[in-house]
This record gives structure tokens, C-alpha cells and sequence, in this order.
């Protein structure tokens, strides 16, 4: 075992510590393991708090009874509530929503040795031990195989986690090809890791990758969601995007997109569109659904190519085109369908122009049919793609006017739907005294119609007098 001491006392919350001194009260081993060790390490905030005992999860559930509920006990691990709160009532069921909303558990894991796993996520049987170290050589990167005792202050690093952290690397434990084929996830969490704390990946854990990547696909879609997503928004976006696409793992995950590599583009473009991607994805706010509008924006790009006369390159509709293909992709992977509206709305009009001579009327429809958070994001969108082509710069003068007028046109009057009219259609049957059907509706829609151009119609009084007026044609 490679051991280190530490210097300085790892800054660990009490109530963390509070867990750790109970199962040591109890004549228990306890350590922080994983990420948190891993995190405080990079002087980040620990977002989960790992627990390593040799309690078992009987004697876990024993030590903190009510507390302590039982989320993975075949495998070892008992979620133990830092406090109860009001909200915390008994139970498994609300113990979770409780943790959920609020986070305030740690998750307490026997030290175990995994069996085989033959589904390729996990393990068939598990052996409880009483050996961090041994607890340690199932994890699937060194720099998450660290364990912290708090007691002695000191570090228990067997694989090297401590110096490959100073390496900043990602480094297996063990055999890269053994710990991608017990979980073939893990090569894309290698990825993600390197995307999120800007690490290299090592030469032969990379390697083992490339030739391995197509494993990939026996992993559930909602498990490559969650990576791929937590990629998306990190901090060194390219880095995880060019190792998605090197390593293979892009071919097999999105490979509509594998097609975009080495594509050239017309002269408004020095980059391929897969370059022109990736830098679109890393010029747009770290908000998920504008990285995926950026990720997939021009994904309909080959199925649209073609030549001109002149040889010039054009990719006709590929705005509506690739709309479909991303609705397509993220329904495969199982996105919200809010989230793919939302996406592939923004695909289908990143090439939106508005009409410059459009009336402050025209502009509030717009706005109402789109929303305006809609056209924010668009506009996000539109300056992201034309600044990663590398000759235009900012959203574009069309779209900067269109943001100007929109301003301007609310600044005179809001946007409208039929809810917020001074009348409805109780309103409508009443003075023109005919029955609900058909009718009622379309005079609302042309009196909400008149609105958008005229917001001062909008009184009780005006409606009802057009209404009659609308009646008698």
C-alpha cells in the first residue's frame, strides 16, 4: 500500500464527520472515499459524500436506525440522513424525496470485492471484506480510488491516484480492458472526467478505449444521457468533445454526427463542420439545452451537400433537415420531449430572418408563437454559430434588429394570448346572444389579432363594441 500523510487536516462538514466517529464509536473502520477525496484534493466542493466501513449493512442499519435507509443493500450501501428534517417522515419512499430535494446524506458502503459482471454495468455477487485496499481495486480510475481517514489524517492511495492527480491524467485502476469490460460506461466517464476537471487521458487507457469503444452500445441510454449531458456542460467542453470523437465513442453514441468529421464547408467557414461544432458548442452558455442546439445545429448538413456549377458547397434546408435528425437522435437517448421540442425548435430556425419591415403587431405575434425565451436563446444560438465560423462575428445585424424591435414593440404594449383579453367567451355569447361553438372562438382569435396591433383595444368596453361590429359582416 502507497500511503500518504496529509498535511493539512481535510476540511470534511460535521455532519459527515459525525457518521465516521459514530461507526468508529462502534469499533468500525471508517473512511471518505471517491470523488470527495478526489474534489477536495482540486480544492472543489465535494458534491457527494462516499463512506467506506467494514461495518456490515446490518450493522450500518443497526448504528442509525431511522436514518438510515436501505438504497443499495445487496451491494453494500445504506443512505444515511444527516439530520430529519419535518419533511423526513418514516419511510423509505419520503426518506428519498427528502434527500432528493435537499442532499443532506451520506452514502455508507460496506468494503467489498466485486464478483463478475457478466450484464457489463454490474457485478453478479459481491463479497463483503475488511480491506479498504481491497475495497479500493474495484474502482474504476485511480484518482477515485483515494480513501481519507479522518482520525489519522492520512491518505490511503494503493494505485497512485495521488500522483496521477498531480498530473493531472486519468489513469485505470488496474487493466484499462478489464474495468471497461466489467462497465463499458466507464469509458465515456473517462471522458466526461477529463472534460469536467481539464485532465489528460493516459496513452494506454485511451487506447483501450479506441478498440473497445464499440461496447458502448450495450449500455443503457439513460446511463449515456447522464454522461453525456454532465459533459456537455463542463468547463473544458472541447476537450471531452474532441475525446468523444477520437476515441470512437462519437460513431457509436451520435454517429449522425460522426458523419460531420473532416467535412469541408462553403467560404463563410475556415473550419470542417465538425470543427465549426465543437466550437460552437464551446462559445454558447453552459446551459444544456443551448449546448445541445449547438451540438447539433448543422447535424443535417450531410444529408444536404451539394455542388453548384461552380463547385461551390451548399447544404439547402439543412435548418429543417437537421431539425428532424436531432429530434431523432435525442428521442434514441431518451431526452424529456419539452427538452427535444425546445432543441429542435432552435435547430429549424437558426437561420431565421425576419422580415426588417415587419409592424410592431407582426413582432408581438412573433413573439407570442415563439416566446421570448425562445428568441433569446435563438439569438445565443445565432451569435454562437456565426463567431465559430471564423469570419462573421457577434448574432448578426438581422437579428440584432429584431431584438431591438421587439424592446421597442413591448415597450408600447405587452404580448397577448386569448387569456389575457378584457373579455372571454362568456363575454362574446352574452352581447351577440349565441350559443358556444366555433363562432365564439374566431371572433376571440380576430379580436386578440387586433389587439397585437392596436394594444389600446384591450378594454371591456372596445372588445365588446368590435365584437358586435365583427358579428354584422
Amino acid at each position: 500500500m502507497c500511503s500518504e500523510s496529509f498535511a493539512l487536516k481535510l476540511e470534511i462538514p460535521s455532519p459527515v464527520l459525525e457518521i465516521v466517529n459514530e461507526l468508529h464509536h462502534h469499533g468500525y473502520q471508517a473512511f471518505i472515499v471517491g470523488g470527495a477525496v478526489r474534489d477536495i484534493q482540486l480544492g472543489q466542493r465535494p458534491k457527494d459524500w462516499d463512506i467506506a466501513t467494514d461495518a456490515l449493512p446490518e450493522d450500518v442499519e443497526s448504528i442509525f436506525g431511522e436514518r438510515a435507509i436501505p438504497t443499495g443493500e445487496r451491494f453494500g450501501t445504506i443512505t444515511v440522513v444527516f439530520h430529519r428534517g419535518e419533511k423526513a417522515g418514516s419511510g423509505q419512499a419520503k426518506g428519498a424525496d427528502y434527500l432528493e430535494e435537499d442532499g443532506h446524506a451520506a452514502e455508507v458502503t460496506t468494503f467489498r470485492s466485486d464478483g463478475i459482471y457478466s450484464d457489463g454495468r454490474r457485478p453478479d455477487s459481491v463479497s463483503f471484506s475488511s480491506s479498504i485496499e481491497e475495497d479500493l481495486a474495484r474502482r474504476d480510475f485511480t484518482i477515485n480510488a483515494l480513501a481519507y481517514d479522518p482520525f489519522r489524517h492520512e491518505i490511503v492511495d494503493p494505485f497512485n491516484g495521488m500522483r496521477d492527480l498531480r498530473e493531472r491524467r486519468i489513469s485505470c485502476v488496474g487493466k484499462p480492458e478489464a474495468r471497461f469490460k466489467e462497465d463499458a460506461l466507464r469509458m465515456l466517464r473517462a471522458v466526461r472526467l477529463a472534460a469536467e476537471l481539464s485532465f489528460e487521458i493516459c496513452p494506454d487507457t485511451k487506447h483501450a478505449i479506441l478498440s473497445m469503444a464499440h461496447s458502448i452500445t450495450k449500455i443503457s441510454k439513460e446511463r449515456i444521457r447522464a454522461e453525456l449531458d454532465r459533459m456537455l456542460v463542463s468547463p473544458d467542453v472541447k476537450r471531452g468533445l474532441d475525446l468523444l470523437q477520437g476515441t470512437g465513442l462519437l460513431g457509436h453514441i451520435i454517429p449522425e454526427l460522426q458523419q460531420t468529421v473532416g467535412m469541408e464547408q462553403g467560404s463563410n467557414h475556415i473550419h470542417t463542420v465538425w470543427r465549426h461544432t465543437m466550437d460552437a458548442v464551446c462559445r454558447i452558455e453552459p446551459a444544456l439545452a443551448l449546448r445541445l442546439a449547438a451540438l447539433l445545429h448543422d447535424v443535417g448538413k450531410p444529408a444536404t451537400l451539394s455542388r453548384d456549377e461552380q463547385g461551390r458547397i451548399w447544404f439547402h434546408h439543412h435548418d429543417i433537415v437537421g431539425a428532424e435528425i436531432a429530434a431523432s437522435i435525442m428521442r434514441r437517448l431518451g431526452y424529456p420531449s419539452d427538452l427535444i421540442t425546445h432543441v429542435s425548435s432552435l435547430i429549424k430556425y437558426h437561420m431565421f430572418r425576419f422580415n426588417t419591415e415587419a409592424t410592431d403587431g407582426d413582432i408581438r405575434r412573433l413573439v407570442a408563437q415563439l416566446g421570448l425565451d425562445f428568441i433569446y436563446d435563438l439569438a445565443k444560438l445565432r451569435e454562437a454559430d456565426r463567431e465559430a465560423t471564423g469570419t462573421m462575428h457577434g448574432m448578426g445585424e438581422n437579428m440584432t434588429l429584431l431584438l431591438h424591435r421587439i424592446r421597442e414593440a413591448l415597450a408600447r404594449g405587452p404580448i397577448l394570448h386569448l387569456k389575457d383579453l378584457a373579455i372571454d367567451g362568456s363575454d362574446i355569447m352574452d352581447i351577440l346572444n349565441i350559443p358556444p361553438g366555433p363562432k365564439v372562438g374566431a371572433i376571440l382569435h380576430r379580436l386578440l389579432d387586433m389587439v397585437m396591433d392596436d394594444p389600446s383595444l384591450n378594454t371591456k368596453e372596445k372588445l365588446l363594441e368590435l365584437a358586435r361590429e365583427l358579428n354584422n359582416h
